[in-house]
């Protein structure tokens, strides 16, 4: 039965002018609390009850709010641009890590793979437990003949007192065969055990442009990246490629990579996704498509860039 206009007023009135809680009203009127709840919702939707912000919402935080609707994230971390760069990936790094200590009491495995802002993200974690007992796997081969200043999973283990799993394993290599010779290696075959179960995963969104650290390290050409373009590709997380409209796909690499794959990420209990940067909107917006990145963490300027491409996209 549907209660009277006056009743929604009267009670719209106790919570809102008198401010009652609901438990006090529903005692005072004789009825449950949860009946209190609906009869208020039922209050704003007839409109008995309107409710204005004269304060408009941070740039950041109306940006967030759309990308949490339109991509079903549970959450969108997004940091005002610094003037500088250098202090745009600091305010990126300062909200990774602070999601990262939020999530390490639930988290029963921790993953990262690399990228330049994930790279020293060990060094804007402070948590008052350096005894966590994790695993703390890399999701990704981190060799690349030289020292990688981008990988962080050995220093995030060491900062929180995890058990470091590492794969000690270039991220590619030229010939299949020797990739199925490291992942026969003990050692890496445990940590992608690990991997599989991951919890918490720490992945950064790569394009393939001649930005991408595998052409600048000489392991991809230009007839590579071209080729994988006109396959759709527009990016990778831990070297699986996806398109624009976020279906995996299959390419000429996938024997060549060690990394996990593609079913790895889509299992994680918490996929948080790192980007930032002009080159990466359209793969950005290709991994929100894929359904399976549960946070991004980015920048407003970014942020907006894949917010209007996909308005333009669906135009």
């Amino acid at each position: 039965m549907a209660e009277s206009s006056e009743f929604l007023a009267r009670i719209a009135y106790l919570y809102y002018i008198e401010e009652l809680t609901q438990q006090e009203i529903a005692n005072r009127v004789g009825t449950s609390r949860p009946k209190i709840a609906r009869l208020l919702k039922e209050a704003r939707r007839t409109g008995i009850v309107r409710i204005s912000i004269s304060q408009s919402l941070p740039p950041e935080q109306k940006e967030s709010y759309d990308l949490q609707r339109l991509f079903g994230l549970r959450s969108a971390i997004v940091v005002r641009n610094a003037e500088a760069r250098a202090g745009t990936l600091q305010a990126l790094r300062s909200a990774l890590a602070a999601l990262i200590v939020d999530n390490l009491n639930s988290a029963r495995s921790v993953g990262f793979s690399f990228s330049q802002t994930i790279g020293n993200i060990a060094d804007y974690i402070h948590t008052g437990n350096d005894n966590n007992h994790i695993p703390v796997c890399d999701l990704m081969g981190a060799m690349m003949g030289f020292p990688m200043p981008y990988t962080a999973s050995a220093d995030v283990a060491k900062r929180i007192g995890g058990i470091l799993c590492p794969i000690s394993a270039p991220i590619m290599v030229m010939d299949p065969r020797d990739r199925q010779t490291y992942l026969t290696d003990p050692n890496i075959r445990k940590t992608m055990d690990v991997a599989r179960r991951v919890d918490f995963a720490v992945v950064g969104i790569g394009d393939f442009t001649t930005q991408n650290i595998l052409y600048r390290s000489g392991y991809i050409n230009e007839e590579v990246i071209n080729n994988l373009r006109r396959q759709g590709i527009v990016g990778e997380m831990c070297m699986r490629f996806f398109d624009l409209n976020g279906a995996p796909v299959v390419s000429e690499l996938d024997e060549r990579v060690i990394s996990v794959p593609w079913e790895t990420l889509a299992g994680a209990s918490h996929l948080v996704a790192v980007s930032s940067g002009s080159h990466k909107i359209r793969p950005t917006l290709g991994a929100l498509k894929t359904g399976i990145v549960h946070t991004l963490v980015t920048d407003l300027e970014t942020a907006r860039n894949i917010l209007t491409l996909h308005r333009q996209l669906d135009l």
